[in-house]
């Protein structure tokens, strides 16, 4: 429950940690925003005050006239005096009064120029480290439509800048527009490795969380997976550790010195027990030393042909089934340099495994065969099969796949110590298994 608690304040932890960037991005992006209005509002005053200087000059040059009359006073007795009070509304206009006169005076032999205007508007721009492109529009208050503009690339989008309406005229009839398209590239910029690095961040950590979760899954599986071996374990031993106790305390009776058949099963049993338990005990301790890559082979050259057959006798004796096991072999030589003890104790795996998994009549056929560079060992049953969907989890350490009441039990190490051992041998193992019709272990082993 703790662990629960703990992961969803985690996974809490890093959605505000994404919300609060992407709110300072936002901010960023609003703050970016005014500043580049502002902007645009000097930036188009600059231009048209450059665009006045200009036009004056061509004017004198073309009029020949050293001043410009701004706005002429009226004489003292004319009646009709220059009403000021309507230009009193041009004071919000930070062009102010005078630039307005000087434009509207000159404006009959210089006009106003968009192209011009847009070339000093881009000047400006360029000056001021703004990157961005740019519309200069005139535009008429009554009714407000752009007349004429410098750009036909002007999208309605969140991403453009319009400046202020600037007058331009004492008639409050025109007024001029910068519009900057998409100013934000650089602020895209930053705030797209902000972002980008964020959500890089945030996958890092939900995959660490992730990777977290599974591991822990592993290993409560892995837990399950071994106290059910461990239980398993000490079930399967105590059989052979009961039979063992009973025959020791059969044959420390003083009177069993007296029935000679009776002390020789007695002493046959302690073997056949302590034996079996040695081979679970040998198979348990080669996973672990193979685990830990500690794992060694003993060599030595035998037939191993003579050797499957003892395991044929051994196995053809079961007392509550019907067993019959041949051997099939083309005549040769099947000597082999390998660990005795570990090859005859994975073929005796194979037979017990058949057997256990077999019907009252059990019919086992062991094939061997010399290939070009291996010796080939086939061990085929007529059991239960195994099922299509559990063929790639056999040689799985610590699974059994049958588990439903009544079946044989096992430690499920017996195919996954056979796997180790051929593989430890630089050979590998096939196997061919198809429902209620059987199956067949093939062990290739170099020669």
């Amino acid at each position: 429950m703790k662990t629960r608690i703990i992961t969803y304040l985690s996974v809490l932890g890093i959605l505000l940690i994404l919300v609060s960037q992407a709110l300072i991005v936002y901010e960023n992006y609003q703050q970016t925003r005014k500043s580049l209005t502002r902007e645009s509002d000097a930036i188009i005053e600059d231009a048209f005050r450059k665009d006045i200087t200009i036009r004056n000059k061509i004017y004198k040059q073309i009029t020949h006239e050293d001043t410009v009359t701004v706005i002429p006073p009226p004489p003292k007795n004319n009646p009709n005096k220059v009403d000021m009070s309507k230009y009193k509304d041009h004071g919000n206009n930070t062009l102010g009064i005078i630039d307005l006169a000087v434009s509207n005076y000159i404006n009959g032999k210089v006009p106003l120029e968009i192209n011009r205007l847009d070339s000093l508007t881009g000047t400006i721009l360029q000056s001021r480290n703004i990157n961005s492109s740019s519309s200069v529009n005139i535009i008429d208050s009554l009714p407000t439509e752009v007349v004429i503009h410098s750009s036909k690339n002007v999208e309605s989008s969140v991403f453009v800048i319009h400046s202020k309406m600037l007058l331009i005229d004492f008639q409050r009839k025109k007024s001029l527009q910068l519009i900057l398209i998409n100013p934000f590239q650089s602020i895209f910029k930053q705030m797209g490795t902000l972002l980008v690095s964020s959500f890089l961040l945030s996958l890092f950590c939900f995959y660490g969380f992730w990777f977290l979760f599974r591991t822990q899954a592993r290993q409560k599986k892995l837990m399950e997976v071994k106290n059910d071996f461990f239980g398993h374990t000490a079930h399967e031993l105590k059989r052979p550790v009961a039979q063992l106790h009973l025959a020791l305390e059969a044959l420390s009776k003083p009177t069993i010195n007296d029935d000679v058949a009776k002390k020789e099963r007695y002493l046959a049993i302690s073997k056949e027990a302590s034996r079996d338990m040695s081979e679970k005990i040998t198979m348990i301790m080669t996973l672990s030393m193979a685990e830990e890559g500690v794992f060694r082979l003993n060599y030595s050259k035998f037939n191993l042909l003579e050797e499957v057959q003892k395991l044929k006798e051994q196995f053809s004796t079961v007392a509550d089934k019907e067993v019959s096991i041949q051997i099939e072999n083309i005549p040769d030589d099947y000597q082999i340099n390998a660990d005795k003890d570990h090859l005859r104790q994975c073929v005796a795996n194979l037979l017990d495994n058949a057997i256990k998994y077999s019907g009252g009549s059990v019919l086992i056929s062991i094939t061997l065969k010399k290939l070009k560079d291996s010796l080939c060992v086939s061990v085929k049953d007529n059991g239960i099969g195994i099922k299509a969907d559990k063929l790639d989890k056999v040689f799985d350490k610590y699974t059994r796949l049958n588990t439903e009441a009544g079946s044989p039990t096992g430690f499920g190490i017996g195919l996954s110590y056979v796997k180790a051992v051929v593989e430890k041998h630089a050979g590998r193992i096939e196997l061919k298994s198809e429902e209620t019709k059987g199956s067949e272990f093939i062990l290739y082993l170099p020669a």
